[in-house]
């Protein structure tokens, strides 16, 4: 599928939107009358070979703002938005699926159960899960409190869990900024220390396409323990449509980012602060989660295009 090169335009601002939606109902009702939203489009898995070579190797249906991890067992978990045609009650939750031979098959969706949000707070959206050293995983999510309306300001939260399905909210809020939109983090234990990356969207109660949001650059903040974390310099990196929208791994030297441009890019660092910019591969989508295999290649999750023949495809 070929995704136009204004993709990341069109895909950031509805993320926003769904994302601060008041009730569940009115999107499943917008779904069912055909209106444009995130359930017009797919999350595709991929495999890319050390020598760049892209296999295709499946997709999870009406998904959006992937995540991968490896759990402690062996098996790699994927997390996504979630939109089913067939069940009101899971609409816009975060479900996962998991895989016992590094992403050729996968179990069906299964919806997360979370303990502990607080009252009034929004279920979890834009998740990012993180292995933790003593095998427990950490969701980190998007979220915010009270009424929902253009107006709010999302910041980052997280819950844990020891088997990838059932989590415990972790309270208080990992990350935020004042009148700031901060959503659609990445985060990465690189030698001890948490990074946390997410794109600049601008001012809450404005666009995300708005001159505020700015290309190349991101948000960075750093933790010692993944819950207590503070702001460090912006980062930045060169490219037209470029956005920290993404992941980050780390192989215990480098991290390496994998963000959404035209193509997903891939820049480098050793510190999380200067990022040297690598290659751009093969692959066009948004919001990339990826693992890297034994053998060094890559298992990469994105957000596609909107399906052919949808309203979300009509209208870009």
């Amino acid at each position: 599928m070929i995704v136009r090169a204004f993709f990341v335009v069109w895909f950031l601002p509805l993320m926003i939107a769904w994302g601060q939606e008041p009730r569940r109902q009115e999107l499943v009702a917008e779904a069912r009358a055909g209106r444009p939203g995130p359930w017009d489009q797919d999350v595709a898995v991929w495999r890319v070979g050390r020598d760049g070579i892209v296999e295709r190797l499946g997709v999870f249906e009406r998904a959006g703002v992937a995540t991968l991890a490896r759990l402690k067992d062996g098996r790699l978990i994927a997390a996504h938005q979630h939109f089913p045609a067939d069940s009101a009650a899971d609409f816009d939750k975060v479900a996962v699926h998991f895989s016992e031979d590094d992403g050729r098959n996968w179990t069906r969706p299964q919806v997360i159960q979370l303990t502990g949000l607080p009252e009034g707070m929004r279920f979890p959206f834009d998740p990012t899960l993180v292995p933790l050293p003593d095998g427990q995983v950490r969701l980190y999510f998007t979220s915010l409190r009270g009424r929902q309306t253009p107006q709010s300001v999302p910041g980052i939260y997280s819950a844990l869990s020891k088997d990838g399905i059932h989590y415990e909210f972790e309270p208080g809020m990992r990350f935020g900024i004042d009148g700031r939109r901060v959503i659609d983090c990445a985060v990465v234990l690189h030698r001890g220390v948490f990074h946390l990356f997410a794109p600049d969207n601008g001012a809450a109660g404005r666009r995300s396409d708005d001159s505020e949001a700015m290309d190349g650059r991101g948000y960075h903040a750093v933790s010692d323990d993944g819950l207590n974390f503070r702001r460090v310099d912006d980062v930045q990196i060169e490219g037209r449509h470029r956005q920290w929208l993404g992941c980050a791994q780390s192989d215990g030297q480098v991290i390496t980012f994998y963000g959404t441009g035209d193509g997903v890019w891939t820049a480098s660092s050793e510190d999380g602060v200067s990022w040297k910019p690598g290659s751009t591969l093969g692959i066009r989508g948004a919001d990339p989660g990826v693992i890297t295999l034994p053998d060094g290649s890559l298992v990469l999750v994105a957000t596609t295009a909107p399906r052919p023949g949808t309203r979300s495809d009509r209208v870009r």
